[in-house]
């Protein structure tokens, strides 16, 4: 079973992973927002206290005697009594008839003008310099790099409040795919539901326990029909061999091929029935009660069976070393049989190669032109049985002209996995 690699080109990622690149992004852009607003309040703030200093200085002088000249209130500020007296530059900006409260100027010049009547209704103005008072660039700057010092542990923090909530969030489905990851492959038992899962988990878990229950019904059923098709098979088999025996003492001698075709196929039903109640016992105990040595006179014996006695197929062994498989005669003979009942009978003509050696079995034949039935067919499944039953790996290699069956068999100090299912 394939474990999860988190954190890798191609692999599934932790939520922390795919989230924090977006959390950290738009903490960005709230920090550049932010740092805008202020700079922007700075300015507007400093606009507005500059309006009303300058409307409280003319609601003063608007109510004393009129000034002949211009007087300076601070080193910023100051009155000029009439249009002619202001600056140059200013009159340039701002027409005679202007009353009330103008910004003027450039960035680098910037001026605020309060234009009011007077007791007497002549226009006075109260000028500043508002460069000299407005936040300047670096103000502005010193408040960012302020600002960008106090933002940047908040950021750490909501990252690690963010890693916090998504552990938490994600601790029970981190608990269900150990449990997962950790169990046997043929393992049917239920999943635990982690304390203080959701109710989205709990849905999930339900559905795979429900699940995992169906199938471990379905092969408990499976199990049930082999074990009992298989004691229901034996008694026609007894009485079909009783009858046969019979049958051969008074037989003549032009009836001994039918016979002994007769005894074949009684032979290799009673193996099929052996090997169907191996197949449905609880455990591979049963397989296990015997060995069998699958060599290259073994093989040449059990192809005259099963062709009949006339094989039209050449039978090429390459024995490296004899194959012992530790399983009944019987069993062993139905494994090997169908594979070789396979390549004679739904192969293409030519010789059938075995490749045997201490640690498996490889046969190989042609195949037909015509396309075939995609999938397995009942020898093949039959086969994999047995190789799942007794601890050894099955595999079937279609290609384009040739069939490649292959059984492979573990070490004898390796580990057979006990079979919790038929």
């Amino acid at each position: 079973m394939q474990r999860l690699h988190f954190l890798k080109p191609g692999r599934p990622r932790t939520l922390f992973a795919k989230m924090w690149h977006s959390v950290l992004a738009l903490m960005l852009v709230s920090f550049l927002v932010n740092a805008f607003l202020v700079t922007a309040t700075l300015q507007l703030g400093s606009e507005a206290q500059t309006e009303r200093r300058l409307t409280r200085i003319a609601d003063h002088w608007s109510a004393q005697a009129p000034l002949r000249e211009p007087l300076a209130i601070d080193p910023v500020t100051v009155i000029y009594p009439s249009y002619p007296l202001l600056p140059p530059k200013i009159q340039r900006l701002l027409p005679p008839e202007a009353r009330g409260l103008f910004e003027l100027g450039s960035r680098a010049e910037d001026y605020f003008v309060m234009a009011r009547p007077d007791a007497a209704g002549r226009a006075f103005y109260v000028v500043e310099y508002h460069a000299e008072v407005k936040p300047t660039e670096t103000i502005e700057h010193q408040v960012f790099v302020w600002y960008l010092a106090g933002i940047a542990p908040v950021c750490v923090g909501l990252l690690w409040w963010c890693k916090r909530i998504s552990a938490r969030v994600t601790a029970p489905m981190q608990e269900v795919g150990r449990q997962v990851l950790d169990r046997s492959p043929d393992s049917l038992a239920p999943l635990a539901l982690p304390a203080g899962s959701s109710v989205e988990l709990q849905a999930l878990v339900e559905q795979i326990n429900s699940a995992l229950q169906r199938t471990a019904d379905v092969l408990e059923r499976e199990r049930r029909f082999t074990q009992f098709a298989s004691h229901e098979l034996r008694t026609p088999a007894a009485v079909m061999q009783t009858a046969l025996e019979r049958i051969e003492v008074h037989a003549r001698p032009e009836q001994a091929r039918a016979i002994e075709r007769a005894h074949r196929g009684l032979r290799d039903m009673h193996a099929l029935v052996d090997t169907f109640l191996q197949l449905s016992t609880d455990g591979s105990r049963a397989t296990r009660s015997a060995t069998t040595v699958v060599d290259r006179a073994w093989l040449q014996e059990l192809l005259l069976h099963v062709a009949g006695g006339q094989p039209d197929r050449e039978l090429i062994v390459d024995a490296q070393a004899p194959l012992a498989l530790e399983a009944p005669a019987t069993l062993v003979q139905v494994l090997v049989g169908n594979l070789l009942k396979n390549a004679m009978f739904h192969g293409a003509p030519g010789p059938i190669h075995v490749h045997l050696t201490g640690q498996g079995m490889e046969m190989r034949n042609n195949v037909r032109d015509e396309p075939s039935t995609p999938g397995f067919g009942l020898g093949c499944q039959i086969v994999r049985r047995i190789c799942d039953r007794c601890g050894w790996t099955f595999e079937l290699r279609l290609t384009r002209n040739t069939a490649t069956a292959v059984i492979r068999v573990p070490d004898a100090g390796a580990t057979t996995p006990a079979s919790a299912a038929p």
